[in-house]
């Protein structure tokens, strides 16, 4: 379980690629403190304490104790509430999931700078308020090294198998018909226990 400075941390330094643009000095400029000691919270060289995090909160305009949260667990909880029918919200989910994952484009510049989607498109993408069209998938997915499909499929859903489709694509046909036949063989045995 991390601890509480762990979380902190995390917070931190998603908070500060997703409202201060990646850049520490504009967070020590709104908290009216030296930016070196932004950087050694950021580093994990000095314990974010329960004032400094008020104040951080504070300067972020985030409610109080929102630093203390592990914002990842409740992105995971987010996520087993979606409408699989809503493709909009599931690529806005994924696409959440994938910049908390990945530092260097956990922010919406960043990510932008990467794609060449332009920021405002990616906030309303996140916002699920626009569908992203083929194009902007593609290079979004791009920009993270995967397939744009990956962006389309509900991810720790009820009805979703986790397994690496690039190896399974890899597969020769036999092999591929041997792991559907066994998760068939897996559901008919399940059936057959409810009855």
């Amino acid at each position: 379980m991390k601890s509480i400075q762990d979380i902190r941390c995390e917070n931190l330094k998603d908070l500060i690629n997703t409202e201060f643009g990646g850049t520490q000095s504009r967070l020590a400029e709104r908290m009216e403190t030296q930016s070196n000691l932004v950087n050694r919270w950021v580093n994990g060289k000095k314990a974010i304490g329960d004032s400094s995090a008020r104040k951080i909160e504070k300067a972020a305009r985030k409610p109080t104790n929102w630093l203390d949260v592990d914002h990842r667990l409740v992105n995971l909880e987010e996520v087993a509430s979606i409408d699989y029918g809503d493709a909009r919200q599931i690529v806005a989910s994924n696409l959440k999931q994938w910049m908390l994952n990945n530092e260097e484009l956990s922010s919406q510049q960043r990510l932008a700078d990467a794609c060449g989607v332009s920021q405002p498109t990616i906030a309303r993408i996140l916002r699920n308020d626009v569908s992203a069209n083929v194009a902007h998938l593609e290079v979004i997915a791009a920009a993270f090294g995967r397939k744009p499909y990956e962006l389309m499929i509900p991810q720790l859903g009820k009805a979703t198998i986790n397994y690496d489709h690039e190896r399974f694509a890899l597969l020769p046909q036999g092999e591929k018909e041997k792991i559907e036949s066994f998760i068939d063989f897996v559901i008919a045995q399940h059936e057959k226990d409810d009855q």
